[in-house]
């Protein structure tokens, strides 16, 4: 992505990062010569990503995979600009719905297209170490991970068949304001009817 000799976005792929984003042409130009200051061979390797997790706070190695793999899209194990831009579009002024999705990837770490109660209870005993015992989930408080993931399949496996497909984190989302309030589902405008 991007023309290597001159260090610049071409047209063609300026048009349609902007198409693919929330992002004007201006601030795709502006985040692409950041991000090639920053990363001059133009990608960040999962290394260099792990080191940014943790100057953020976030030490979990587990919890850095995730996120790491959410935003490598493609899968080659390393984030260009592409897939930089488009995770962060979607983290800043994604869709509702783009942001379920985006939660759901990461939640279903193992690619099977649903979260089971293992996938969940593992991504929780990593929240905990991150945040400590101070979750709550549907204004509940949860001391341990897995009273958390019993109470989540309770309300979100609508079929109970022991997984939560993306249909299932969707519906069972909009209706929850814990998970609404934790990705900034809606702007002013877009708040959903009660």
């Amino acid at each position: 992505m991007g023309n290597s000799q001159s260090g610049r976005l071409t047209k063609d792929e300026l048009e349609e990062l902007h198409k693919r984003t929330h992002f004007e042409q201006k601030e795709l130009k502006e985040m692409y010569k950041q991000f090639k200051k920053e990363t001059p061979q133009g990608v960040i390797n999962k290394k260099e990503f792990k080191e940014v997790m943790k100057a953020m706070g976030v030490w979990d190695i587990f919890l850095q995979d995730l996120i790491f793999n959410v935003f490598d899209s493609n899968k080659d194990g390393s984030i260009n600009f592409q897939e930089f831009v488009t995770a962060l579009s979607i983290m800043k002024r994604g869709t509702s719905d783009e942001k379920l999705e985006f939660a759901f990837q990461m939640y279903d770490f193992d690619g099977t297209k649903c979260i089971t109660k293992e996938s969940m209870t593992t991504i929780m005993e990593a929240f905990y170490k991150l945040v400590g015992p101070l979750v709550t989930y549907s204004g509940k408080k949860f001391e341990n991970p897995e009273d958390l993931v019993e109470e989540f399949f309770e309300e979100m496996d609508n079929n109970h068949d022991g997984k939560i497909s993306l249909e299932e984190y969707k519906e069972g989302a909009m209706k929850n304001t814990d998970i609404i309030q934790g990705l900034k589902l809606f702007s002013k405008e877009e708040e959903p009817e009660r």
